[in-house]
């Protein structure tokens, strides 16, 4: 018999995830869409209708046909706070995305495993990638990975990679954010469609431990190491996006993006790239960005 946990889930089901498509569709994103979203990155708005490269968290999303609650719903979670972790993304960039262009999206579920830690807790780690091109073909493709919390929400218990930090490298001016703004985490949570309370429910993570504090969303997180990014190199450069989250960031948290670069081949930075509170880092991962000239 398949092995089932107290939510009904069984490997079966889990196994039965992968290949489901996305209904597909289109996607625009809009001027005033596009201010708000990088606004609530605490930096100030693209120019030359340059969209901020965190969109590709809800573009690829909503442009697909789905949701983040139908994709709650797909992997069987409740959506209560602490039911769903954030494990990581893979983004690409094929050519910088622009305000009010029609996108067409594509994409499915690529994987779905079971993991047990060495205290009995069991996940549900679920991938899914998005594709989207315009009338001149492939613009971005993005993987994103989630771990769907079995028996029960809890709080989060993840790490970023273990590799020696801070890595070696030439370094890049740091991005800072004295203070995580828990408003800007509600206007993103109304730009995602996003129902998930641990990002503006404080009473409902009052039982996560966090004492009423609400968590950052994952790409406000990564925003911050893009603006970093794009500080240095410009704003249409970031070509490639992959990061690890760790501990969630609460708002009222001082972060700070860092970055260095470790080589540059054919015109691209290689970039080590974390984001970090009190010396240690929260996100960390690797960014691909066109080089600046000089």
């Amino acid at each position: 018999m398949a092995e089932q946990h107290d939510d009904g889930v069984t490997e079966a089901d889990l196994a039965g995830l992968v290949g489901h498509r996305f209904p597909g569709g289109t996607y625009r994103i809009a001027h005033w869409e596009n201010w708000l979203l990088t606004d609530c990155t605490a930096r100030a708005p693209m120019a030359d209708d340059l969209v901020h490269p965190i969109v590709l968290f809800h573009a690829p999303i909503l442009g697909a046909g789905t949701s983040i609650g139908e994709l709650f719903r797909l992997g069987r979670a409740s959506g209560r706070s602490g039911s769903v972790g954030l494990l990581g993304y893979d983004w690409v960039y094929h050519r910088p995305l622009r305000e009010e262009i029609d996108l067409t999206v594509t994409g499915g579920v690529i994987s779905a495993d079971r993991r047990t830690d060495p205290d009995g807790r069991v996940d549900d780690l679920v991938a899914y990638r998005i594709e989207l091109a315009d009338a001149d073909g492939p613009v971005a493709q993005i993987t994103n990975r989630w771990a769907f919390r079995r028996g029960g929400p809890r709080g989060a218990a993840k790490t970023v990679p273990d590799a020696p930090f801070p890595p070696e490298g030439t370094p890049i001016e740091p991005f800072d954010v004295p203070s995580v703004d828990a408003a800007r985490m509600k206007t993103m949570a109304a730009i995602l469609r996003d129902p998930y309370p641990v990002h503006w429910d404080r009473a409902s993570n009052e039982r996560l431990g966090l004492g009423g504090r609400v968590i950052n969303q994952g790409p406000l997180n990564l925003g911050y190491v893009a603006n970093m990014l794009m500080a240095w190199a410009g704003d249409a450069a970031v070509r490639r996006l992959t990061v690890s989250f760790g501990p969630p960031v609460l708002d009222g948290d001082h972060v700070t993006a860092r970055g260095v670069v470790t080589g540059v081949v054919d015109g691209i930075a290689h970039c080590d790239v974390w984001l970090e509170r009190d010396g240690a880092p929260v996100v960390r991962g690797t960014a691909e960005v066109v080089a600046p000239a000089g």
